[in-house]
């Protein structure tokens, strides 16, 4: 069987980790880790992951507020991650980074750049955007874009505007990333932003968040209790609340334990399930997950097709 295809693969290249560093660690809002390309192949190695599909984590780019340098920190990340998939580009490829979705003019002008000249495989997105969620209409110019190229939009988790931490030993990776994911998931559904652009494929990170737990209460009460409240393209009945949620894709990063494979695989469809480790932030985790995964009771092809048969269905290019 063909190694594993992980769709949640963090690269943090020198100069990015110099920024987060000069930024230190509370305004970063991320742990200081350092990351190498050998770290990586060591850890594919131990896996069995064949391909490793890079992204860049949050807070991405716009940790730089400026705009124009918010601009220049995308295109140096996207021009190194295509320079360093290249090397190998049957293990290696990449979603590119944009600049920050409140940049419209700068998201668009690097995601043509990304596709049309670096040949991406995806992009990366985040929850939210300045205390947006990823269904707010000001970001339909980008979601026109993604759409129009049936992109691959890989969806990370970052901490929400003015949120607060219930405990200083509560972080947010911990607890609040899932809720963050099914929150921006359950925003894209609501406002009709996820049937409107149906040909840009979206992986949610951490299968799913709490998207799949929920799903059912949202079709419940969104349609019994708050339809009136709903914009005119939203969804108008819970079967099309649940056909919308489970139209995401969701990968299995930090989720390989039984509680959420029993929900997950039996709520999601087979083909919409891809693998995932988070590495470098769960390296520990990462093994863990991945050995429990390899420990749950799946049949042979349902296994394949998890770990490799619907990342190759996402990224073609890869069967060559």
């Amino acid at each position: 069987m063909v190694g594993k295809i992980d769709v949640h693969t963090h690269a943090l290249p020198d100069f990015f980790h110099d920024i987060l560093l000069s930024l230190g660690r509370e305004a970063a809002g991320v742990p200081m880790i350092q990351w190498s390309m050998e770290g990586t192949k060591d850890m594919m190695s131990k896996l069995d992951i064949s391909t490793s599909i890079l992204s860049l984590s949050a807070p991405g780019p716009e940790v730089i507020p400026e705009t124009e340098g918010a601009r220049a920190l995308a295109r140096r990340y996207n021009e190194w991650a295509c320079e360093t998939s290249n090397a190998d580009p049957s293990r290696f490829g990449f979603f590119a980074a944009l600049p920050g979705l409140h940049d419209i003019e700068g998201c668009i002008a690097e995601i043509r750049y990304a596709f049309d000249s670096l040949h991406a495989d995806g992009v990366c997105l985040f929850t939210s955007y300045g205390g947006k969620y990823l269904g707010d209409p000001t970001f339909v110019p980008i979601w026109e874009e993604l759409n129009g190229r049936s992109a691959v939009v890989f969806i990370h988790p970052t901490i929400a505007q003015g949120s607060t931490l219930a405990s200083p030993m509560l972080q947010p990776p911990a607890f609040d990333f899932a809720h963050e994911t099914g929150r921006t998931a359950a925003h894209l559904i609501v406002t009709g932003m996820k049937r409107r652009f149906p040909k840009a494929k979206i992986i949610l990170s951490h299968a799913g968040g709490t998207l799949p737990l929920l799903s059912e209460r949202l079709a419940q009460l969104e349609v019994n209790l708050f339809l009136d409240t709903l914009d005119s393209q939203s969804p108008k009945s819970s079967a099309e609340i649940l056909a919308d949620a489970k139209s995401f894709y969701f990968d299995l990063a930090l989720a390989g334990t039984t509680n959420v494979l029993d929900l997950l695989l039996n709520w999601a469809p087979r083909t919409h399930i891809l693998y995932g480790s988070d590495y470098p932030y769960a390296t520990v985790e990462a093994e863990y997950n991945t050995g429990k995964l390899e420990e749950y009771p799946i049949p042979a092809k349902q296994r394949e097709n998890y770990y490799a048969e619907n990342g190759l269905d996402l990224f073609p290019r890869l069967r060559r």
